[in-house]
């Protein structure tokens, strides 16, 4: 007796124990119930010609329900479980909403919109009603007369019904009246990406209210039945937008012409770099007092002879093909003259002169006296691998060039002083190894 009341008691604890693992693990949910509340509205809104709605979903089931709407822009949440819905006056708008938790899903929809008037149809409503109250007060008084004489009661009867129906037939056609249209520019022009665009809006009357329609919309109908958006694609294209304002009444046309409006955009510059060789046929050193030496077939030097004079090196490159173009920008220059001998001590002498001088055509020993403009100055040494630069300087004395149209941009290059020893001082060049290198602009 004992075992068998100890195997009903362990039995119970398991039962207890599966239910609590059920319910741990969702075993029972109810699945989700769930409708649709209109709590306030339709307003109506003159702003914007909408009727808005307020909607509560009420939704039962076990695990609580998670709610969701039509994502969309008529759409907006204002609480939990709550949305207004925004109606344009004349049109219809389906509302859907989802009740999800793990037992199941419901899902429900509403048409919103049937019972939406602006005040065209609101006035028209009224007069309505108030021709309904006239015709019963009528009857009314005519039930009432027929006590007393129902020949008289008949005529009077008739002629009530008559004048009645005569005055709901001359309320009617005064209510109702053809459409209105006029088209103003909202927001624009407004330059995004490639395109300049406009958002037009449709001033509309007339009852019933007028459906709308648009030569053109590139928005896709996304502001509305009576927006629009219109994108011009480029510089000089115009487009006449037409609208058209239909309702049982009739139908009415306005247009409004839109050009391009937006600031042109300026096309980014072209940007370029040359290396220049040099144009050997004055190109070349003078040693002073001695010789002119223009187009040597390998070297060119700078530094002192055995005379104890002056080298010193000019330098033409052809630049025709940059001054030849309009607009041109420099934006960076630099010479690259590496070094290929050292020959005794031009160290001796401390610096480098670079300087422009637009010598001409043809190298002559009165160039060797002729000042120039400097663009650097570099100091030497005994292990100088190039006489390498940019500077400011250069790129103005190139720009300058090519602002003038020159075809040619032209340097000499001098060592500060000489060494008195008797014997050649000097640094030497392979003159194919020599490069201006020109960064430049030209608009797009």
């Amino acid at each position: 007796m004992k075992r068998r009341k100890l195997l009903i008691f362990l039995v119970a604890i398991m039962v207890l124990s599966m239910m609590g693992l059920g319910a741990q693990c969702g075993f029972g949910g109810q699945a989700p119930t769930l409708e649709l509340d209109v709590y306030d509205g339709p307003d109506y809104s003159e702003d914007d010609g909408m009727c808005y709605y307020r909607v509560e979903a009420i939704s039962d089931g076990t695990p609580s329900p998670a709610i969701e709407f039509s994502d969309d822009d008529n759409v907006e949440s204002i609480g939990t479980g709550r949305v207004e819905v925004g109606v344009e006056a004349g049109d219809t708008y389906t509302l859907s909403a989802t009740a999800t938790n793990t037992a199941g899903t419901a899902t429900i929809s509403i048409v919103l919109g049937a019972d939406c008037k602006g005040d065209d149809e609101a006035a028209a409503d009224a007069d309505a009603d108030s021709d309904s109250d006239s015709d019963s007060d009528s009857d009314s008084d005519s039930d009432s007369d027929s006590d007393s004489d129902s020949d008289s009661d008949s005529d009077s009867d008739s002629d009530s019904d008559s004048d009645s129906d005569s005055d709901s037939d001359s309320d009617a056609d005064e209510d109702k009246e053809a459409p209105t249209i006029t088209l103003e520019i909202y927001e624009g022009p407004v330059p995004v990406d490639t395109v300049c665009y406009y958002r037009v809006q449709a001033n509309v009357t007339g009852n019933p209210s007028p459906s709308v329609t648009w030569s053109k919309d590139d928005s896709g109908g996304a502001w509305g039945s009576r927006k629009a958006q219109v994108n011009i694609n480029n510089p000089g294209d115009t487009y006449t937008l037409t609208a058209t304002a239909t309702n049982s009444e009739g139908s009415a046309t306005a247009t409004i012409a839109l050009d391009w409006g937006c600031a042109i955009p300026e096309p980014e510059p072209e940007e370029h770099d040359v290396d220049l060789t040099l144009n050997m046929s004055n190109s070349g050193y003078i040693i002073v007092d001695q010789g002119v030496y223009a187009n040597t077939s390998t070297w060119i030097f700078v530094g002192d002879y055995s005379n104890d004079k002056q080298i010193k090196s000019y330098l033409t490159f052809d630049i025709s093909g940059i001054s030849g173009l309009d607009d041109v920008t420099i934006t960076d220059a630099s010479l690259v003259m590496p070094v290929d001998a050292i020959i005794a001590h031009p160290e001796t002498m401390p610096e480098v002169h670079f300087k422009t001088l637009d010598y001409g055509d043809t190298l002559t020993m009165a160039d060797a006296v002729a000042g120039g403009d400097f663009v650097h100055t570099m100091p030497t040494s005994s292990t100088m691998t190039s006489f390498n630069f940019s500077s400011g300087p250069l790129e103005a004395a190139i720009q300058d060039a090519v602002d003038s149209n020159s075809s040619r941009f032209q340097l000499k290059i001098s060592l500060a002083g000489i060494n008195t020893d008797g014997i050649g001082d000097w640094y030497r060049f392979i003159h194919s190894n020599i490069r201006l290198h020109i960064e430049y602009e030209v608009p797009g």
